[in-house]
């Protein structure tokens, strides 16, 4: 009996260790992106005045995490309002680069599109410095919440403009880590759940599966995979408050995802605050 309870004992700790409850981050979550890499998660989110990354092997250790802080900026054309980094590795130049959003004081009205650049193949060990500004040569306007998609053997920026009283998608092939040619209108608000407030498309994410790709939109979320590549993840951002905030207050939340039989992604409902999840594969 007293063997039983030691195995039992031994089991229970096990699972404890295996298992986390959401949210993984509770104020500054809004935007959240996750990439792994050399044996960690890396998270990074919207903090309004700099770019923080968080690491952890595990859902859990990133929930208990201090981040770190590895850029902020007093130029007056970014320095404010930074929003929706993103780590990339840019394999043509064998680097990683964060794109993320940020303006002048005082305003959202002068919101692009920039790029830092590491100095190493370490996102922790990293040096960041500024590598520019992303022009767009047909629309040099307003941009935000850049990511990138693959697709053959070209690299592509998406991201949301204003096109007349609608913020839409656009994606426009790029030529180097910080430069694009021409974009491409690809989606407009049209439901009515695009419409909720304002008419918005954001966020958007890229996703593969058998052979696809899948962009998902109009909020904001990320996907990654779990370490041994079986298993898929969406980190997203969530309110407490039934109209949705646009501030601090929203937390980051992740889980896992399913595929349907025709092979396009399910996503499932969003999990409660209560719900013990397993940590990835």
């Amino acid at each position: 009996m007293l063997k039983f309870f030691a195995l039992f004992v031994l089991v229970w700790q096990c699972m404890s260790v295996q298992a986390f409850k959401n949210p993984i981050k509770s104020s500054d979550g809004s935007d959240p992106f996750i990439v792994y890499s050399d044996g960690y998660y890396y998270l990074t989110t919207t903090t309004w005045t700099d770019i923080q990354i968080t690491r952890g092997t595990t859902m859990q250790e990133l929930k208990d995490a201090t981040p770190k802080v590895v850029w902020s900026d007093s130029t007056s054309s970014r320095c404010c309002n930074v929003w929706a980094p993103e780590i990339w590795w840019y394999a043509a130049e064998s680097s990683w680069f964060i794109y993320y959003t940020a303006g002048v004081s005082g305003t959202f009205d002068d919101q692009y599109l920039h790029v830092l650049k590491g100095s190493s193949t370490s996102i922790w060990d990293s040096e960041w410095s500024y590598e520019g500004r992303i022009s767009i040569p047909n629309r040099d306007y307003w941009s935000i919440d850049g990511t990138l998609l693959f697709y053959g053997s070209a690299t592509y920026l998406v991201y949301s403009a204003w096109d007349g009283a609608y913020q839409c998608l656009f994606i426009a092939q790029m030529t180097s880590s910080s430069t694009v040619g021409n974009a491409v209108k690809i989606s407009t608000p049209t439901y009515d759940w695009e419409m909720v407030g304002a008419n918005v498309n954001e966020g958007p994410a890229a996703l593969y599966h058998g052979g696809r790709t899948f962009l998902t939109r109009p909020g904001h979320n990320g996907f990654f995979t779990s370490e041994d590549g079986t298993e898929t993840w969406m980190v997203y951002h969530a309110s407490s408050a039934s109209p949705g905030t646009c501030d601090g207050a929203r937390y980051t939340m992740v889980q896992s995802i399913s595929w349907n039989s025709d092979g396009t992604p399910n996503l499932g409902s969003p999990v409660s605050e209560s719900t013990s999840l397993s940590e990835p594969a």
